[in-house]
């Protein structure tokens, strides 16, 4: 069974309208059988590594240099807006961070490391509870209204970070776990997290708008990985690491964009305008082109397969470190519905089952029609949950499921682009 994309759209943007969001994606072979963590793990987490951007592996000394400084005007005069090709052009070799260098995933507090009591303790020194009070934060105390504007102040349609820097500084300040912080991250994610991006009949606004975009995924990831490694198995981490999802899809379909765009085919405007920033995109798409030959992720399907892969390591995560099944049921509908459309039908219907009904859970519509077409068809008949039959009759309802909540999405993103003067096609 070949899957579906069910995210061509992003944080970083690409997407198509919900007729044209479809493509083929071969599976990678990746197993998970996800289990709920009850209990707070304890973490270690390794020294950071100073030669290494935060969250991220060390660069590679052949892209560090492979993208060639450019002296000319940093702007782009685009219809309708003015592209700031500097902050990319800065960030050229950290433009999809999860292909090249790749998640530091020791960096996000993802896995339970080894107790602190097997090791030697200082027995002067104070509890950790006495820490924990010592450096305890107040919970954050904010009105459903208040929080509301403060979600509709960070949107924005080409800049992300520093929209985001409110939002930062609340999280630094207040708990983890407490008061409204959680909420706060979790409609952040929610309403402002992915976008549409559709060409209208010239891709050079939708190409520049996610390039800027993508220039912003080093400095999430830097704060995520910063915040997990500092509260783990909190609420908000957790928040944070669906946060991280989402960016994950965003740098696929950035970097699909990228790699489709044929620069002296569709890119007329930037050429026009400005001849350096125009040779920059030729050089950028060059140096990714040959990152992903390197890396043997040279077709789509291969670059689809590959990011899949991080985001299982991250859902994953989220399910063995979320504190008292925090969201569970959300990651385990991510990680079911990322199997299903790989064709791992067995797979996702094994994430699926444990879910339970919870109507807090941002999916929690799905979630109900998926555990009630799965344990109407397969009861507790465990060992056949992926069997040829089960799978006959689950198919077509699973589909449709899954089809309505992409459905879903596109209605909210339309409205909520609506709500600040923006198109699917405008930038």
């Amino acid at each position: 069974m070949r899957r579906a994309i069910a995210h061509a759209s992003s944080f970083a943007g690409h997407a198509a309208l919900a007729a044209a969001m479809i493509a083929n994606i071969a599976p990678p072979q990746v197993s998970v059988s996800p289990t709920r963590t009850e209990s707070m793990p304890v973490f270690l987490v390794p020294p950071d590594d100073d030669s290494a951007p935060p969250g991220l592996n060390a660069l590679d000394p052949r892209d560090e240099a492979a993208i060639a400084a450019r002296n000319g005007s940093p702007t782009v005069s685009l219809p309708g807006f003015v592209v700031d090709a500097a902050k990319i052009e800065s960030r050229a070799a950290l433009l999809f961070p999860f292909v090249t260098p790749g998640l530091a995933l020791a960096r996000f507090a993802l896995a339970p490391r080894l107790d602190p009591r097997d090791t030697f303790r200082d027995p002067f020194a104070p509890s950790s509870d006495a820490r924990a009070r010592s450096h305890a934060k107040p919970p954050l105390v904010l009105g459903d209204r208040a929080l509301q504007t403060l979600i509709d102040r960070s949107w924005s349609r080409r800049d992300r970070w520093t929209p985001f820097q409110e939002i930062l500084r609340l999280a630094d300040a207040h708990d983890a776990n407490a008061g409204k912080l959680p909420a706060l991250l979790h409609e952040y994610e929610a309403q402002n997290g992915l976008q549409p991006y559709v060409d209208a009949s010239i891709r050079d606004p939708r190409l520049w708008t996610e390039l800027g975009l993508a220039a912003d995924h080093v400095e999430f990831i830097g704060f995520i990985s910063r915040y997990a490694a500092a509260h783990p198995s909190t609420r908000a981490t957790t928040e944070l690491l669906f946060l991280l999802d989402k960016i994950a899809q965003a740098s696929f379909d950035a970097l699909v964009t990228l790699v489709d765009t044929i620069p002296g085919a569709q890119l007329e405007w930037t050429r026009e305008a400005n001849g350096d920033a125009f040779a920059f995109i030729v050089d950028v798409r060059r140096h990714y082109l040959s990152v992903l030959r390197r890396k043997g992720l040279d077709s789509t399907d291969a670059l689809a397969a590959f990011y899949d892969r991080a985001r299982l390591d991250i859902l994953t995560g989220i399910l063995r470190t979320t504190p008292r099944g925090y969201r569970a049921n959300d990651a385990r509908f991510l990680i079911g519905s990322i199997h299903w459309r790989e064709g791992h039908v067995g797979d996702a219907l094994r994430a699926w089952r444990p879910m339970t009904i919870d109507p807090e859970d941002a999916y929690a519509a799905s979630i109900a029609r998926l555990h009630g077409a799965i344990a109407a068809e397969t009861g507790s008949d465990r060992g056949n949950v992926d069997s040829s039959e089960t799978v006959r009759r689950l198919a077509q309802q699973i589909n449709a499921i899954l089809r309505a909540e992409h459905g879903r999405w596109i209605m909210f993103s339309l409205d909520r682009l609506h709500q600040f003067g923006f198109r699917f096609d405008t930038f």
